[in-house]
């Protein structure tokens, strides 16, 4: 069969309209994808930055196995088998528009293992965190056409739109300037009054006439618009060609983003819902139902067994034990659930892991947080899907129950796979405790005391 994997980076679930936005319309065809198929309302990703929830993605295994939870540029090991490896095995001809194999600064092979054909339409750019999802479509939609009478084919794209700078083309941009998502509780301050070092200066990189906090934030939107503009293009391009119906469309986010939740602007730190609960649409008309709605948990390791499982294709014993689950059976009906709860964990810039169920999440943050925040957070999701308020200590009983199924799940793994915890490794870059503006008044009262 044909099957096209969409990453798209950074992006939210609360942005598209098949997860709850009103309005505006920023995801039309996103939207229609959704309800041409099967959407997964909780989807968790057991980490929030890009090279850990790719090689979850594409192993089905977890980061308490691959070792993999933060950006620094570490070696994958060559036993780590992908998806595109699995499938290039079972005769299917292999192709990615995608940069993920120089994202953390050195190249790492280990990402186009598995290609007949792997193009990165970033190599003549600055960065890859700009690229337009413009020039993802003019490398994909040659290869779509190039295989559309080739019974087996599998395609990966990676969009990068979401991801900040939100640097949208100016028909995004100006349709951001006049429809705006609305936003509660989330106050117009200076960034330098807000933010910390090393990221500060990451984000005023791109933001040298340091806009506001909202003018930001529409250009996300704007992004969203833009990503969600082309994905309309390519399923147009499958339709036109009339495989629309036989090709497995898979659309998942890496992770979202903080647009000023919890103190933490434009960037995929902390392990609240707008970082780690994402997206994920599955549709193909001939295998799978139309405009379903699906509440069990999965995470980014169920992606793979999923696939697999819809090309029947048996996972082969040489990629070794799968963490992920096959989602065919909650889709069929015949399970509610494939796990009582989701793992997750962040060692980039903070380190901490979290425990969710469908009303509960516990966050234990491993060291001092920069943000004040206590060791412990307990968040009940059905009254308080914002996270805005700490009940640690009204639920002790439910806090103390989540904490051992979270030690217990932990050290199960380490010691299925005799690793040692990867979040012991720290994070990659430690964030300043203090703000950009408090460290220049730090330094102009040193100025004046004649330091």
């Amino acid at each position: 069969m044909k099957i096209i994997l969409i990453a798209i980076d950074t992006l939210r679930t609360d942005r598209l309209g098949c997860y709850g936005c009103k309005k505006p319309a920023i995801s039309p065809n996103i939207d229609a994808l959704a309800e041409q198929g099967v959407l997964f309302k909780e989807m968790v990703a057991e980490n929030n930055v890009t090279q850990s929830s790719f090689v979850s993605m594409m192993t089905g295994k977890n980061p308490y196995q691959h070792g993999i939870v933060n950006m620094k540029t570490v070696p994958i090991s060559s036993r780590l088998i992908s998806l595109a490896q699995i499938l290039q095995k079972q005769g299917y001809q292999t192709a990615a528009v995608d940069c993920n194999h120089k994202i953390t600064g050195q190249p790492n092979p280990w990402f186009k293992k598995g290609y007949h054909t792997y193009s990165d339409p970033s190599e003549r750019r600055q960065t890859h965190l700009n690229l337009p999802a413009q020039e993802i479509n003019q490398k994909a939609i040659p290869l779509i056409k190039k295989h559309r009478n080739h019974p087996n084919f599998f395609l990966f794209l990676h969009y990068w739109d979401p991801h900040y700078p939100y640097q949208p083309d100016p028909p995004f941009s100006r349709w951001a300037e006049r429809h705006v998502v609305s936003r509660k509780n989330q106050k117009e301050v200076p960034l330098k009054a807000v933010m910390r070092e090393p990221l500060w200066s990451f984000i005023h990189k791109y933001n040298k006439e340091e806009q506001s906090p909202g003018a930001i934030r529409r250009q996300y939107d704007g992004t969203v618009k833009q990503v969600d503009h082309y994905i309309g293009e390519l399923i147009t391009v499958l339709n036109d060609l009339k495989i629309f119906d036989e090709t497995l469309i898979v659309l998942v986010a890496d992770h979202g983003e903080s647009l000023g939740e919890h103190r933490i602007y434009f960037d995929h730190h902390g392990l609240y819902e707008p970082t780690i609960h994402v997206p994920l649409i599955l549709s193909c008309s001939q295998k799978l139902p139309k405009n379903q709605r699906i509440s069990a948990l999965c995470q980014h390791a169920d992606i793979l067994p999923t696939i697999l499982s819809i090309a029947g294709i048996k996972a082969p014993r040489s990629i070794g034990p799968l963490d992920g689950r096959s989602l065919l059976p909650v889709i069929r009906g015949k399970k509610k659930e494939i796990r009582p709860f989701v793992i997750s964990c962040e060692a980039n810039w903070q380190l901490k892991r979290s425990i969710r169920n469908h009303q509960w999440k516990l966050i234990h943050s491993l060291e001092k947080d920069v943000y004040g925040n206590p060791h412990w957070e307990l968040y009940n999701l059905k009254q308080d899907r914002g996270e805005t308020k700490n009940v640690f200590s009204q639920y002790p009983r439910v806090a103390k129950q989540l904490k051992s199924n979270m030690d217990r799940w932990i050290k199960t793994m380490l010691t299925r796979y005799r690793r040692k915890d990867p979040l012991t490794g720290g994070v990659k870059v430690r964030l300043h405790r203090a703000t950009v503006a408090e460290e220049e008044k730090v330094k102009q009262r040193l100025s004046e005391l004649g330091y």
